[in-house]
């Protein structure tokens, strides 16, 4: 039986269980499994890691305070409710019980498509869990190369994920969800080039599993609190290639790269610009609806995805934060 569950602040609010004066750009519920134990991983960004001595109710930047399931259900809304239900999990041993047992409480309340973030799993389980009412699965590199992903979540972390596992089941997932219900995640600003970013992303698109744009975070605790954030020009850049290649407007050989690793796109800046101008390259990537508000940045900062419709100003600037037009 489930009887707690970590929420993102931001449901919390959205809920009700959380003071707070705007809730309408929460439209997306996050929940987050709980475990004693906590996570066996060991991710070298994640306040969840064996290692960390960040506070245990973080993930990225954000705050997921606990509470009982029960309490969750009856705060659920009965009208104009989410539009997608999103499972964070730790990795341990039950998880997928549990996942199980959260989709089968939230469905009681709720028919909105339900995605589960979640470390690999055998092909068994993952029949499990679309059988169970989980629409879409994603399944995290994070890193984009495997050198980068043995340094921040593999092997040279004293940790059991391996880049080829990892990839075996985002192609297993397409099996049993589907193109379309797949994605993974990459995170900006672990020590890839902005070509090995691009590169990934085709190949991810290439295969039929979406991507997932997050920058990197650094948050006081885990093992990279030193590192910085990337540059926005960069995050931009990528974002823009993501964007262009989801949307077939781009291909692989299109894509240059300078002496500095710096990349630019063989297109006509005019033509590159009228496909931006929506702005809609530089909002939250993943599954279809979710927007996370606020977690990469901090409401004052600069935005990196944006979780909502940019302004006319916000679009002049993001492209030419991107220089490229």
């Amino acid at each position: 039986m489930v009887e707690k569950v970590r929420l993102s602040v931001g449901t919390a609010m959205r809920l009700g269980l959380v003071p707070s004066e705007d809730v309408s750009y929460f439209t997306t519920a996050f929940l987050l499994t709980y475990h004693p134990s906590g996570c066996n991983a060991n991710c070298a960004f994640c306040p969840q890691a064996q290692d960390s001595t960040a506070s245990s109710d973080r993930l990225s930047r954000l705050t997921w305070p606990e509470f009982s399931m029960d309490e969750v259900l009856a705060s659920w809304p009965s009208h104009r409710g989410f539009a997608r239900v999103c499972i964070q999990t730790l990795c341990y041993e039950e998880v997928v019980d549990d996942v199980l047992e959260l989709t089968r409480r939230v469905r009681s309340v709720s028919d909105a498509p339900v995605s589960v973030a979640v470390h690999p799993v055998s092909l068994e389980d993952m029949e499990r869990l679309k059988l169970g009412g989980v629409t879409d699965i994603g399944i995290a590199l994070d890193a984009c190369t495997r050198e980068v992903f043995d340094q921040i979540k593999g092997e040279s972390r004293g940790s059991r994920y391996r880049w080829e596992k990892h990839l075996k089941a985002l192609k297993d997932a397409l099996g049993i969800f589907g193109v379309g219900h797949v994605t993974t995640h990459l995170i900006v600003g672990l020590g890839e080039t902005e070509k090995e970013a691009a590169d990934f992303i085709f190949d991810m698109y290439g295969l039929g599993i979406g991507v997932g744009l997050f920058a990197f975070t650094p948050i006081k605790g885990t093992s990279l609190e030193g590192r910085p954030p990337p540059r926005i020009d960069v995050y931009r850049r990528i974002q823009t290639v993501r964007y262009l290649a989801q949307n077939e407007h781009l291909s692989r050989e299109m894509v240059r790269t300078d002496k500095n690793g710096r990349i630019s796109l063989d297109m006509d800046p005019k033509e590159l610009k009228q496909i931006l101008e929506s702005g809609d390259a530089f909002r939250v990537s993943g599954c279809i609806g979710c927007n996370r508000p606020y977690y990469n940045e901090r409401p004052s900062g600069k935005l990196y995805n944006y979780h909502r419709p940019l302004s006319s100003v916000e679009k002049t600037a993001a492209l030419e934060e991107m220089e490229l037009v």
